[in-house]
């Protein structure tokens, strides 16, 4: 077992950072201040600077049992390295849970700012295959922007937020009811239908507005049961009913998404980090279990 297998067995167990980087934060208030109190003793670390310390970085976010400690170093260090913005931006979009990502969007969106994070992910809904399309539009939900409905805009206080985001807004939602016509993915089309302002036909623009029939038309007569049933929810049709969970990809509907680094090279990194990690597990076993 590598240090770095060593620190995320230590933290896991500790303090379950899987479910609580994704839930309510519930513990008490000395739990919280170990916690605060790990992330200062690693922060001297922090940020990393050289080669070896970012492919340390880039390997734990690329790979699914370590990912979710970075995003928790990450987060409590208030900031996302530059050098590894496009290692996060995979992280999240290749997370299956359409809640889990979460964890990765907030400090990345907090470090880059709306603007910068929303245009990345828009490129690569554009761009990339179904399973990432899936994957953007469950990262764009965390960043903020896709729940922003038409009536927000006319409020006094929006001016400044408009001014900033409000083409990009625009953009978006096009996109995705585009996207949803057009692209037959199941897949695609669980994850983009509840974004879908199916009610308001005026706030799309001129080119998109004849979609919206189209896509209530699809939506209505799908195979697929979460499709047809939050249709309904989008059209208020259905104001009594409860909301059913959107399905969690299966792992076939990633497999053909790009691995993560490979084992040789994860082991060259973690053991050039292992001096800088020492002092981090000690602490980590002091609070352990």
């Amino acid at each position: 077992m590598t240090v770095w297998d060593t620190s995320h067995d230590i933290v896991t167990s500790s303090f379950g950072l899987r479910k609580s980087m994704t839930t309510t934060n519930t513990k008490t208030n000395t739990k919280r201040s170990k916690k605060e109190s790990l992330v200062a003793d690693f922060s001297v670390h922090y940020p990393p600077s050289s080669q070896e310390d970012v492919a340390w970085f880039r390997n734990a976010l690329e790979h699914e049992q370590r990912e979710f400690f970075a995003a928790f170093v990450f987060q409590k260090s208030r900031g996302v390295p530059e050098v590894l913005y496009e290692t996060m931006i995979r992280a999240a979009v290749y997370e299956r849970d359409p809640s889990k990502n979460r964890a990765f969007v907030e400090p990345y969106v907090a470090t880059f700012g709306l603007r910068r994070v929303s245009e990345t992910l828009l490129e690569r809904f554009e761009n990339g295959s179904d399973q990432e399309k899936a994957g953007v539009v469950q990262a764009m939900y965390h960043a903020g922007l896709i729940g922003v409905r038409d009536s927000y805009w006319r409020r006094p206080d929006s001016d400044a937020v408009f001014k900033l985001v409000g083409d990009l807004w625009m953009r978006q939602r096009c996109l995705l009811l585009r996207e949803f016509v057009s692209n037959p993915s199941v897949l695609v089309r669980q994850r983009i239908i509840p974004h879908l302002d199916l009610t308001n036909v005026s706030s799309y623009s001129d080119e998109f507005k004849p979609l919206v029939p189209q896509a209530i038309q699809i939506a209505r007569n799908h195979t697929d049961g979460y499709i047809r049933h939050r249709v309904e929810i989008q059209m208020g049709s259905n104001e009594t009913q409860l909301f059913s969970p959107l399905p969690a990809m299966d792992r076939s509907d990633t497999e053909d998404l790009p691995e993560g680094g490979t084992q040789e090279s994860i082991g060259r990194a973690t053991r050039s980090m292992i001096p800088r990690l020492k002092s981090f597990i000690t602490r980590l076993r002091r609070w352990g279990p």
